[in-house]
C-alpha cells in the first residue's frame, strides 16, 4: 500500500476492513492460546556483576543496555459492567487510544524509562516506540514492529504493546563513559490506558483476577525501579608486550588480572597483613618511587624496596596511597594467584601473575614511557627470543651501584622509568662530558613535520649488512669491524655482549621526543656467580643517566637498531641501542673513538686525552672483576682489541 508524505491518514476503506477484519481472525487464533503477560512491565539490565546480598548490580563496562519485556498496553471493555481486556493489533489500528501529540491528541499507552546518576540529575529518558500498524506492519516477523523510521508526534501514533503474537517490548543504552561512579536508578513507568465503549482514554490499570483482568482501575502509571552501581576500574595495568594486564580499585578494594587472553574472576582485596589471603596494601609517598626487580621479595619485606618516607595508607580512612601491593601468590589449594607491585600514579608495574596453568611477568614502564618504548622493546624481544633469551628476565636483571656507605639496586626497568631530565632519583652524571665503560642502554626519537617527507631508511643488528647511515642530521651512524674478530657470546645476556664490533655515533636535537642514555659501571663480582661477566649484573638497568647527550660516540658489541620514516610532511627518527662497551657523550675535544682507534691517524694532545678518559674507565670496570676469572678473561678479549696502550 502507497504511502504518501504528508498525507493525512484516513479512516480504513471498506476494502481495508475486510483485510483487517481476516487478519483479526488470524490474530485471534495465534493468541488464543498464549498466557496472560501481566499488567507491569519486566525491566532487566546488562551486563552486570552481582554482588553481595542487598548490594545492587555492579556495572564495569563504560555502557549498560536496558531492556523492557514489554510495554504499556490498552484495555477496552463495551460495558461498565464488564471486566477489561487488552486491545489486539487490528482493534488499534481500527481506531482505539492513540495518539502522541502533545497539542492534540495524546492518548496513546506507552512505556518511560528513566535513568538517574548519583547526584538525581536525569541522564537517561526513553520512550517505547511508534509501532507500524499499517497492513504492511501485519506481515513482518514478528508484526507490528517499530515503525524505522521513527515518525513525528501525531493524534494516530501507537507507541503501547500487546498480548498477540507481536512484536513486544523496548530497548536502550545508556553511555557511562565519562560518568561518576555511584548508584544509578532506572525507572520504568507503564501508562497503561483504559476505555469503556466509544467513551474518553484515561491512563489507568485495570486490576488483575485470575487468570484475566477485572473492572477496578488503578489511575496513573505503574512505576517501577532498579538500581545498579557504576564502579568502573579505577586503574588498569597493560603489560608492554601485550601478555596480560591488571585492573584494580582502590575503595574498594578489588581486582581482577589477565593472563594472555584469559580473565580471572573479580577478587576482593581484604586488606589485611601480609599472607593471610587476597592481600591488597596501599603505601603513600612524596616524590618517585622505582619498581623492583622482584615483586615477591618486596611485598615480603617493604621496607626492601619502598623509600624510607612510604608509609602505610588506609584510603577508607581518606588517604591517597601512591603504591599498591597485591600479594595472592599459588599454593597448593589455590593454583591461580597474583603477585605484583603498582604504581598508581605512572601506572607502572611489575607482577608474575598464574591463570589457569600459565604464568607471566607482567611488566609496564608506565602509560607514558610503554607509548615510546613499546615498538623498540617488542623488537629487542623477538631478537632476544630468538637466542633462546626471555627478555622479561633481563628487564628484571638488576645492577648494584655503592660506595662504602651506601648502595644503590636499579633495574633495567627502573631505568626506563626515569627521566633523565628531571628525576632526583638514581645516580646523576653532573658534568656535561662523560665517559663510561660497562652496559649501555641509549634510545633516540626525533619528530620533524616540515621541510618534506624523508625516504623510509632502516637497519639493525639482525639484518645484513649491520651498517646504518642516516639521511636526516640526527640520530645514529653505525659501522661494524670486518677486521676484527667477534666477541664470543657468552652466559643468559649473550645476545648483547656478544658478537662484532659496532661503532655507533649519534648526534641528538634538543627538542627530541626521546633522549636517554644510561651506562652501567657497578658489577656484582659473587662467588657463586655462574656467568661472571659484568652483565649478569642482576638487572643492568642503572640510574647513571647523561641528561640529553647532544652527542654519543660507542664502540662494543650489542644490539640496536635505526630508522628513518616519513610522517606527512616530516620525517619520524627511532634509534635504540643495548650493549657493552665503551661511551663518550657530549665529547668536547675535536677527535672520537673512530679517530683514536684508527692505526692511521697521528697521536694529538685530544686523542691523548680521550685516550686515558677510556682508559680510566675500562680499567675501573676491568679491576672491579679481575678476581673473577671467567669475567678477567671475557673483558680482556673485548679491551684487547681496542689499543689503548
Amino acid at each position: 500500500m502507497p504511502k504518501h508524505r504528508g498525507r493525512p491518514r484516513l479512516a480504513p476503506t471498506p476494502h481495508q476492513k475486510r483485510r483487517l477484519g481476516a487478519m483479526l481472525l488470524v490474530t485471534t487464533l495465534v493468541s488464543a492460546g498464549s498466557a496472560l503477560l501481566p499488567a507491569q512491565a519486566q525491566t532487566t539490565l546488562s551486563p552486570t556483576e552481582a554482588a553481595g546480598p542487598g548490594n545492587p548490580p555492579v556495572v564495569r563496562g563504560d555502557s549498560i543496555s536496558i531492556s523492557v519485556d514489554r510495554a504499556a498496553l490498552a484495555f477496552t471493555r463495551s460495558l461498565t459492567s464488564q471486566n477489561f481486556a487488552p486491545a489486539s493489533s487490528v482493534a488499534m489500528a481500527l481506531g482505539g487510544c492513540r495518539g502522541d501529540n502533545p497539542a492534540g491528541t495524546n492518548a496513546s499507552a506507552r512505556t518511560e524509562v528513566t535513568v538517574t546518576a548519583p547526584d538525581g540529575s536525569a541522564v537517561l529518558t526513553q520512550v517505547s516506540p511508534v509501532r507500524n500498524l499499517t497492513t504492511a506492519g501485519f506481515f513482518t516477523t514478528p508484526p507490528n514492529q517499530p515503525l524505522n523510521p521513527q515518525p513525528a508526534p501525531g493524534n494516530t501514533n501507537y507507541r503501547g504493546d500487546f498480548t498477540s503474537n507481536t512484536y513486544h517490548g523496548m530497548s536502550a543504552t545508556l553511555s557511562l563513559a565519562g560518568r561518576p561512579a555511584g548508584i544509578y536508578t532506572v525507572t520504568t513507568s507503564d501508562f497503561n490506558t483504559v476505555r469503556t465503549g466509544s467513551g474518553a482514554c484515561a491512563f489507568g490499570t485495570p486490576d488483575t483476577v485470575g487468570t484475566g483482568y477485572g473492572k477496578v482501575v488503578t489511575p496513573g502509571p505503574v512505576v517501577t525501579t532498579k538500581t545498579f552501581e557504576y564502579r568502573p576500574w579505577a586503574v588498569t595495568f597493560k603489560d608492554v608486550f601485550g601478555k596480560g594486564g591488571v585492573r584494580a580499585n582502590v575503595v574498594p578494594s578489588e581486582y581482577q588480572y589477565s593472563v594472555d587472553t584469559e580473565d580471572s574472576p573479580i577478587i576482593a582485596g581484604d586488606q589485611t597483613s601480609s599472607g593471610t589471603g587476597h592481600n591488597q596494601q596501599f603505601y603513600a609517598l612524596p616524590g618517585s618511587f622505582a619498581l623492583p626487580s622482584d615483586p615477591q621479595a618486596c611485598v615480603d619485606d617493604p621496607s626492601s624496596c619502598l623509600p624510607s618516607n612510604a608509609v602505610p595508607c588506609t584510603p577508607s580512612a581518606g588517604c591517597t596511597p601512591r603504591v599498591m601491593f597485591i600479594e595472592d601468590p599459588v599454593s597448593d589449594v589455590d593454583k591461580q594467584g597474583l603477585v605484583g607491585v603498582f604504581d598508581l600514579d605512572t601506572k607502572a608495574f611489575v607482577a608474575y601473575a598464574t591463570l589457569n596453568g600459565t604464568t607471566r611477568t607482567l611488566m609496564s614502564l608506565g602509560t607514558a614511557n610503554d607509548a615510546y618504548y613499546h615498538d623498540l622493546l617488542a623488537q629487542l624481544s623477538a631478537g632476544a627470543a630468538a637466542q633462546g633469551i626471555d627478555l622479561a628476565t633481563i628487564l628484571a636483571t638488576e645492577v648494584r651501584v655503592g660506595t662504602q656507605d651506601k648502595r644503590l639496586t636499579l633495574s633495567l626497568l627502573n631505568g626506563l622509568q626515569i627521566d633523565p631530565s628531571t628525576s632526583p632519583g638514581g645516580v646523576q652524571i653532573a658534568s656535561d662530558a662523560t665517559v663510561q665503560a660497562g652496559i649501555v642502554l641509549d634510545i633516540y626519537s626525533s619528530l620533524r613535520l616540515t621541510g618534506g617527507a624523508c625516504v623510509a631508511n632502516s637497519a639493525s643488528s639482525t639484518t645484513e649488512p649491520d651498517r646504518y647511515t642516516p639521511k636526516e642530521n640526527n640520530g645514529y651512524t653505525v659501522t661494524k669491524s670486518d677486521l676484527l674478530p667477534e666477541v664470543p657470546a657468552v652466559g643468559p645476556l649473550g645476545a648483547i655482549v656478544g658478537g662484532p664490533l659496532y661503532h655507533v655515533t649519534g648526534k641528538f636535537n634538543s627538542d627530541a621526543l626521546v633522549n636517554t642514555a644510561s651506562t652501567v659501571i657497578g658489577v656484582d663480582t659473587a662467588a657463586d656467580e655462574p656467568n661472571g661477566y659484568p652483565v649478569w649484573v642482576a638487572p643492568f638497568l642503572s640510574g647513571i643517566h647523561t641528561a640529553h647527550p647532544r652527542t654519543m660516540d660507542f664502540l662494543g658489541t650489542g644490539t640496536w637498531s635505526a630508522s628513518e620514516t616519513p610522517v606527512l610532511a616530516g620525517c619520524l627518527v627511532v634509534d635504540f641501542l643495548l650493549g657493552t662497551g665503551v661511551a663518550v657523550y657530549n665529547n668536547p675535544l675535536p677527535v672520537g673513538i673512530g679517530t683514536v682507534f684508527d692505526p692511521l691517524a697521528k697521536p694529538t694532545p685530544a686523542a691523548e686525552q680521550l685516550t686515558d678518559a677510556i682508559n680510566t674507565a675500562v680499567d675501573d670496570v676491568v679491576s672491579q672483576v679481575s678476581a673473577n676469572p671467567t669475567v678477567s678473561s671475557l673483558l680482556n678479549q673485548v679491551t684487547a682489541l681496542l689499543p689503548l696502550s
